[in-house]
C-alpha cells in the first residue's frame, strides 16, 4: 500500500530515465505496479477518469465553454474534485476553443497548393498528443509556424492517442491496443526523411520505450524501426542544425 500510494502521485513524465545516472526508466514500473495492483483491488473510479481523458476531452469539445465553466467556476469545480478525489486546490485543465487537428486542417485548406513551393526542406510529420490537441493548443500553432518558417511542410498523420495515460495509471492493456493501432497507421509513412516530430516528451518517448514492449514479437521490429524516428521538437531542431538544414541566420534576436 505505502509503494502505491507513492507511485499514485508520479507524473509519468519520464524525467527520471533521463535524470538518473543509472536510466532508471520509474514510468516503466509504475506502470506495470499499478496494474498487478489494480488485478487484485479494482480499478478506482478517479483512476479511470485519469487514464480516459482524451475521451472526455474529446466529448468535451462538443461544448469547449460549458465544459471550461464547469472545470473553473469554483461551486462546480469543488464539488467535481471533491466527488472525484482530487486536491481541491488543484486547477482543471481547460480545453481550448479549437483542436489542433481542425486548425492545421483549415489552414491548409485555405493555403491550396501553394504553400508547397516555400517548404524546400521536405515534409515532417507532427504527432498532435491528447495534450496538445485539445489543451495546449497554442504552444502546438506556434511549433507548427517555427518548423513552417524554417522550411518544413509540416502534416498530422492519422493516428490515435500516444497510451500515455493509460500508461500512467497502470492500464496497459488499453494502452497495448493504442501502440498497436499506431504502429500499424504510422510504419510505413514515418522515416529518417519523413520523422514524426513530439512536442509533449512523455507522449513522443511512448513510442521508443514502451510500444516495443507492448505490441508484442509479431510487430516488434516495426515498432523498433518506427521509434527511432519519433523525435522531440529539440531533438528534431538540433539533427537539423547538424546536418546543416538550420542556421543560426535563420533567426533573429528579437
Amino acid at each position: 500500500k505505502e509503494v502505491y500510494d507513492v507511485l499514485d502521485l508520479c507524473l509519468s513524465c519520464k524525467g527520471c530515465k533521463s535524470e538518473c545516472p543509472s536510466n532508471v526508466d520509474m514510468a516503466k514500473f509504475k506502470a506495470e505496479f499499478l496494474y498487478q495492483w489494480y488485478k487484485s483491488h479494482g480499478i478506482p473510479l478517479r483512476t479511470r477518469l485519469i487514464a480516459n481523458i482524451s475521451k472526455i476531452n474529446r466529448m468535451g469539445m462538443l461544448f469547449p465553454a460549458f465544459f471550461n465553466f464547469v472545470a473553473t467556476n469554483k461551486a462546480t469545480s469543488f464539488i467535481l474534485k471533491k466527488t472525484l478525489g482530487f486536491a481541491t486546490a488543484r486547477s482543471i485543465p481547460k480545453l481550448y476553443k479549437f483542436t489542433l487537428k481542425t486548425w492545421l486542417n483549415t489552414q491548409t485548406r485555405l493555403a491550396g497548393k501553394d504553400q508547397d513551393t516555400a517548404f524546400q526542406k521536405g515534409k515532417v510529420y507532427l504527432f498532435a498528443d491528447e495534450f496538445t490537441d485539445y489543451n495546449d493548443v497554442e504552444v502546438g500553432i506556434k511549433a507548427i509556424q517555427v518548423l513552417n518558417k524554417l522550411g518544413y511542410k509540416v502534416e498530422i498523420p492519422a493516428h490515435t492517442e500516444s497510451g500515455r495515460a493509460y500508461l500512467s495509471k497502470g492500464l496497459v492493456q488499453n494502452a497495448k491496443e493504442l501502440a498497436l493501432q499506431n504502429v500499424n497507421l504510422l510504419k510505413e509513412i514515418i522515416s529518417e526523411a519523413t520523422p514524426l516530430i513530439g512536442i509533449e516528451p512523455s507522449a513522443i518517448l511512448t513510442f521508443r520505450d514502451e510500444y516495443p514492449d507492448l505490441v508484442g514479437d509479431t510487430l516488434k521490429q516495426q515498432a523498433l524501426a518506427l521509434g527511432k524516428y519519433c523525435l522531440m521538437f529539440d531533438e528534431f531542431i538540433m539533427r537539423e542544425v547538424e546536418r546543416g538544414n538550420i542556421s543560426s541566420a535563420q533567426f533573429t534576436t528579437a
